[in-house]
């Protein structure tokens, strides 16, 4: 999460490849047990844009 948060540009890539792809695409992608943790930070990212 660290990471993505310094990185804007990696940040706006994962927000559009989720508006594309969806988020259970991303999540199967993903097959972390984190992937939740992730998945609610990314919603947050994308309500405040």
């Amino acid at each position: 999460m660290q990471e993505i948060e310094k990185n804007p540009s990696l940040k706006s890539r994962i927000i559009e490849g989720l508006k594309q792809g969806g988020k259970e695409a991303f999540k199967e992608l993903i097959d972390h047990p984190a992937v939740n943790i992730l998945m609610a930070s990314i919603d947050g990212w994308n309500n405040a844009e």
